[in-house]
């Protein structure tokens, strides 16, 4: 339709209509426009004017009683309106001279922005009365067509009118003039959509809801470049599953839109949380049954230390600047050191160990393994060489005092209550020069006054049993005196010289004969 016009000396009269003017109270969560009509009449607000005309013309109203629209809200029509009825009543007359034979042509509805660019029309053709007179009483669908659909969007927030058009005819010269009035406006309804995130997003909770301004809307959810979206449901709530955990410290966007002309609304979260992870050195350690005894008298706090320094377990917060501080490690198996504490040699206990921190809890890959040994009875020191102190001879049997290193160490990590036995033989003690024999004899005494000779063959020195701790540690030369212990017996005919020899220390869990 052409939308300029021409100016003409048509005028016309008809029944003013009367309408009624008044808002809408929006609820706190609005419905979703529908395609049904609705009577939006009241939300008009009677105004009428003209648009187009010749020089002189004044008002005529084609009595709108009745305007109903799809896709309303509270009463208004909405970006997405593309349909309306208009209802009149009355009886437009030309009043121009007979003699002018001017004569209606066509005339119709229009749905118009300020600035008279129609959005949409419709034909009205009224029942004839005369060439000059319409009786215009009855519905016009009024269609927005696809080409001003963006318009009415556009035009979201701002005035329409309702007004009406016509076309007339001049039989000689024949011309065709328009006549445009415009008799109610109203707003095209538009609100700022206002989307709200319920609490804090947290890392470890994959659940993510919030509300919506208006049931139906589409709700976009943006984390780190990904996007989810839902609608908001008729309670004004919306909810969705991230289906994994959220990466944390990152920025949470919600934004909410519509088909309707509406404000896009825009909320924005940071997400809360750990980034925790636990890694370790060893995924297997073996102890023995001592280091289980040991933790039989030790706190769950002091096992759970030593096992984590066993297997060089660490754990840090990746959203912490990899920091340690505030991280737990433990494990999510209350029965393990149970397990482990009634744990004999030959057996197993494993377990998956985790990283807690602020109550989110990281467990790692596959669990670590404790296996208990049957222990071992070993020499912890033996020395290199052992000495006896240089002497004077006097002709006389004396006794020759220890020098240098004797200390003999026993260490057992078996169960509490195991025997050992120590023995020792001894390869005669010759002159480095002359390769003779030293005129005397070694021995051993625990108490200053009973000697016992160490000869060629195993001579039985000390025994004990393990006792509990852990790694239980015996010293042979605890307690020895200048009396005490392994000791030279030199005879009286020893000669002058250096004499070697070979000690040889047997440790067994069971006597030597």
């Amino acid at each position: 339709m052409n939308q300029f016009f021409k100016k003409t000396g048509l005028f016309l009269t008809a029944f003013a209509g009367v309408l009624l003017s008044s808002r809408a109270i929006r609820a706190a969560v609005l419905t979703e426009p529908t395609n049904a009509m609705q009577d939006i009449t009241s939300t008009f607000t009677s105004a009428p004017r003209l648009a187009e005309g010749p020089d002189g013309a004044k008002f005529f109203s084609w009595g709108t009683t009745k305007i109903q629209a799809n896709f309303v809200r509270d009463g208004h029509l909405t970006g997405r309106t593309d349909s309306l009825i208009v209802t009149s009543n009355g009886i437009i007359d030309i009043q121009e001279p007979e003699g002018s034979k001017y004569k209606f042509s066509t005339m119709w509805n229009i749905l118009s922005v300020d600035k008279y660019a129609e959005i949409g029309a419709g034909d009205k053709s009224g029942k004839k009365i005369s060439d000059r007179k319409r009786d215009i009483t009855g519905d016009t669908t009024v269609t927005v067509d696809k080409g001003h659909t963006a318009l009415m969007a556009n035009n979201a927030g701002k005035r329409v009118w309702i007004g009406n058009k016509v076309e007339t005819d001049h039989s000689s010269p024949k011309a065709s003039n328009f006549y445009i009035t415009q008799e109610a406006y109203t707003d095209v309804g538009q609100i700022t959509l206002k989307p709200t995130i319920t609490g804090t997003p947290a890392a470890t909770n994959p659940n993510i809801s919030g509300t919506g301004t208006q049931s139906g809307d589409k709700i976009s959810v943006v984390v780190n470049g990904t996007t989810k979206e839902t609608t908001v449901k008729a309670d004004g709530t919306w909810g969705l599953n991230w289906d994994g955990k959220l990466p944390v410290q990152a920025k949470m966007t919600v934004t909410e839109t519509n088909a309707y002309g509406d404000k896009p609304g825009t909320v924005e979260a940071t997400i809360t949380g750990t980034d925790l992870s636990i890694t370790s050195k060893e995924t297997a350690i073996n102890l023995m049954p001592s280091d289980i005894e040991g933790y039989q008298n030790m706190s769950d706090d002091q096992v759970m230390a030593d096992l984590i320094k066993r297997f060089g377990i660490t754990a840090i917060d990746k959203a912490d600047n990899n920091s340690s501080a505030g991280i737990v490690i433990g494990t999510s198996d209350s029965q393990f050191l149970k397990n482990l504490r009634q744990a004999s040699g030959g057996t197993s206990v494993s377990t998956p160990f985790t990283a807690t921190k602020s109550g989110e809890t990281v467990a790692m890959a596959n669990p670590l393994t404790v296996t208990v040994g049957a222990g071992m009875l070993s020499f912890s020191t033996m020395p290199a060489r052992s000495d006896f102190a240089k002497t004077m001879i006097n002709g006389q049997g004396q006794i020759v005092q220890r020098t240098g290193d004797w200390n003999v160490g026993v260490t057992d990590t078996r169960k509490s209550g195991s025997p050992w036995y120590l023995s020792v033989s001894e390869s005669p003690l010759t002159n480095s020069e002359t390769g003779k024999e030293l005129s005397g004899y070694v021995y051993y005494t625990v108490d200053g006054q009973t000697e016992t000779k160490i000869g060629t063959g195993s001579t039985f020195i000390a025994s004990g049993q393990k006792a509990t701790g852990v790694g239980d540690t015996y010293k042979l030369n605890d307690g020895w005196t200048d009396n005490k212990g392994i000791l030279l017996h030199a005879n009286s005919d020893v000669t002058i010289g250096s004499y070697n020899g070979t000690m040889d220390w047997s440790l067994s869990d069971v006597p030597t004969k």
